[in-house]
């Protein structure tokens, strides 16, 4: 796909360029290099089991059933309502016994009001799981300014 500008990828509204590498399409290149950081962590044995891009549910879908009446008889189908609201991030992988569910953000992504509800949502189900003692996850959330520093937040 090419821009108006001839380049090989069209940028988003916040004028980041997706990033194709070993095959992988990242959002940006600060993603990608984060994922680079993490597989170097992986290979010195600091996480482990690193995988991109999971979905959670958040909400499941609403259906609704309606009766369709026929010439005969009267049949009942499940009609959907509400899709349901899923969450993906952009990496997960084991730290120190526990699950971490990362999303990398840039500062006006991690303000946006969508963002803000779905990440309130994770942190929720998170909480949830960790009081029905499955094992222990943590939502990290690292947000990155012009490559001068990065935040990183546990919550």
């Amino acid at each position: 796909m090419r821009n108006k500008f001839g380049a090989g990828f069209s940028k988003n509204k916040f004028h980041a360029s997706k990033v194709v590498y070993q095959g992988i399409e990242f959002d940006s290149t600060y993603e990608r290099d984060r994922y680079i950081y993490l597989i170097d962590l992986q290979k010195q044995g600091l996480i482990s089991n690193l995988h991109l891009k999971n979905g959670f549910m958040l909400i499941p879908k609403a259906t609704k059933i309606i009766p369709i009446h026929l010439k005969t008889k009267t049949k009942f189908v499940e009609r959907v309502v509400e899709q349901e609201a899923s969450y993906h991030n952009d990496f997960t992988y084991m730290e120190n016994g526990k699950y971490i569910c990362e999303e990398f953000k840039s500062v006006m992504t991690s303000k946006l009001p969508d963002y803000i509800l779905r990440r309130k949502l994770m942190v929720r189900k998170i909480y949830e799981h960790n009081e029905k003692k499955h094992g222990q996850w943590v939502f990290r959330e690292v947000v990155y300014h012009r490559k001068t520093k990065i935040i990183i937040t546990d919550k």
